[in-house]
């Protein structure tokens, strides 16, 4: 042991009385021997009292001796003396530290401790709220510190909290902790704080090698001490919706560019609907789309693309009846089709309704033009929903992109809980943006200040929450259009001659406020108790319009023609 119990035997003055005389006979042995002495007996024949005491003595330890003693307690110190005894022992060893403290043993070992380490074991020691030597701390080689931690030491309760420290108190911004608490041991690193680069090219040597089911689309913010993200992907099979908010100029286009590259040199086939004056983002694969799926030339041409979007999901689901199959990923490999990915761009101007004009006669053209463009931005919005709702089960997949994303603008909570695949473009978004782009705002990470403020580093900059996924922030990959359509090209992503609608699809399937009854929106579906067959309507003439509404549609459906013959 480091410390040694010394003895002493006295011969006690004749008429001794053990009650009256011991503390006089303990001050005269401390007068001469020093303190700390205890009676441990005494024997009234031989006339004697035997005292004892922990020597306080030093042991120098072989591996660090300049800079560790060990020294002996008082017999009868309690644990609550640990600081009265560190500040004693402090005082009497300047620059030496209470390091270790068991009063059971009675010993404390005291260490020569450098500056940082001092302030390193106290901020350390306040933020687990411990006493100063219930935590071991020594500086490594890079500048950084291992801790021993104490037995009260709780992940969930203390690591951000040693994050803090690191960060904020005995390093800066990319130190990091990494702990071990089975061995209740842990290490502050110095490094760099985590970045991206200014832009990430898009890695479309991959795409021959691309899985639909899961499309790359951005990097993720690198852990501590790492200088390359993961990818940043899109699980098409954990969920087949995504929301995609933002304001202008936050990064949505690139990264909307991304998941239609990704997808088609994936194989899925191309559905893009927007608005004409925004469609522009798009022109570079409009021929890339499949058949009648560029639905950007109109709010007609919008509803006309996601009606035959879910009449291919209602064929399908008849190919998955007559296989007795649930989910096309069950189909023989003979019977397989290509998932069909839509993309919806400015969700919230598709489907926002027009203010119809007050104190003018309904059947004045003024209103029946706001009437009619309602009613087609509801069945819009009707579309939306029935194939979030039903047709995930034949790989139909859909990306809605919008810049608000509140319910006022068309995405209410019925509709959001569909969508499993949440991302937020931009560095620095409002907290009401999260709160209405994310389930759990506050388990999603936002973006570092120091990324923030650099304009190069935070340009295609967001965060997300995504099924089979952390939370994280991440950043766009980044190509041309001319890149992208050089890149599917040399793969063979098929092109197509007639990329919008037909005029005779959208005439069957844009709906009129002439409209008698005979063709109700969408069909019903399995899921909603309908059949299969003529009974749910597909097979009915498409409805007789009458007076202007007729005459409306007309100049619809010939300023569609004429957009084909360009």
């Amino acid at each position: 042991m480091a410390s040694k119990i010394e003895r002493i035997s006295v011969k006690l003055p004749a008429g001794f009385d053990a009650r009256k005389h011991t503390s006089a006979v303990l001050a005269k042995i401390s007068q001469k021997h020093g303190e700390g002495w205890e009676v441990d007996s005494i024997d009234p024949k031989a006339g004697t009292l035997t005292a004892s005491r922990f020597a306080q003595v030093t042991e120098v330890s072989a591996a660090e001796s300049a800079n560790t003693m060990v020294l002996g307690l008082a017999r009868g110190t309690k644990p609550s003396d640990g600081e009265k005894i560190a500040a004693k022992f402090e005082d009497a060893h300047p620059g030496y530290k209470l390091t270790k403290f068991d009063p059971y043993l009675g010993q404390a070992t005291m260490t020569k401790l450098t500056g940082p380490v001092i302030r390193a074991r106290e901020a350390i020691r306040v933020a687990l709220g411990v006493k100063p030597w219930d935590v071991q701390v020594r500086q490594t080689r890079d500048g950084g510190f291992a801790v021993e931690l104490p037995n009260s030491y709780v992940p969930s309760k203390h690591d951000d909290k040693l994050t803090e420290v690191a960060e904020g108190v005995i390093g800066r911004p990319g130190w990091f902790v990494t702990t071990d608490p089975a061995k209740l041991t842990a290490k502050i690193t110095p490094a760099d704080p985590p970045t991206f680069p200014a832009a990430i090219p898009y890695p479309m040597d991959r795409f021959k090698d691309l899985d639909h089911n899961y499309i790359p689309i951005g990097m993720d913010l690198p852990g501590h001490g790492e200088k390359t993200g993961k990818d940043t992907t899109i699980s098409f099979k954990a969920a087949s919706y995504m929301l995609l908010g933002g304001i202008p100029q936050s990064g949505k286009s690139v990264t909307l560019d991304a998941i239609v590259a990704g997808s088609l040199a994936s194989g899925s086939e191309l559905i893009l609907v927007d608005t004409p004056e925004k469609s522009v983002d798009f022109l570079w694969c409009r021929d890339l789309v499949r058949p009648g799926g560029w639905g950007c030339d109109s709010l007609e041409a919008a509803v006309t693309a996601l009606a035959v979007m879910y009449e291919e999901g209602q064929r399908r689901a008849r190919i998955l009846r007559e296989h007795g199959v649930v989910n096309w990923t069950e189909l023989p490999k003979s019977a397989q089709f290509a998932p069909i990915i839509a993309i919806v761009d400015e969700y919230a101007a598709l489907v926002g309704a027009e203010k119809v004009p007050s104190g003018i006669p309904k059947t004045h053209p003024i209103v029946q033009e706001a009437l009619q463009t309602n009613l087609l931005k509801a069945q819009l919005e009707r579309w939306v929903s029935k194939i979030t709702a039903e047709m995930r089960f034949v790989g139909l997949r859909m990306v809605l992109s919008s810049q608000v994303t509140n319910a006022s603008t068309g995405l209410p909570p019925a509709l959001k809980t569909k969508l499993g695949h949440r991302f937020l473009m931009g560095a620095n978004p409002s907290k009401a943006a999260r709160n209405q782009s994310f389930n759990d705002e506050s388990a999603v990470p936002a973006t570092p200040e120091y990324i923030r403020k650099d304009e190069a580093i935070s340009r295609g900059v967001g965060a997300y929450e995504s099924e089979g996924r952390s939370p994280s922030v991440f950043k766009s990959y980044y190509a041309t259009s001319e890149q992208y359509r050089t890149a599917l090209e040399a793969l063979g992503v098929p092109t197509t001659s007639q990329p919008a609608p037909t005029a005779e699809q959208i005439a069957q399937h844009t709906p009129s406020l002439d409209d008698d009854g005979a063709d109700d929106g969408p069909p019903p579906s399995r899921l909603d108790g309908g059949g299969w067959g003529e009974k749910d309507g597909r097979d009915a003439p498409p409805p007789r319009l009458k007076g202007a509404a007729a005459a409306a549609h007309q100049l619809r459906v010939e300023a569609a023609q004429a957009a084909q013959r360009q």
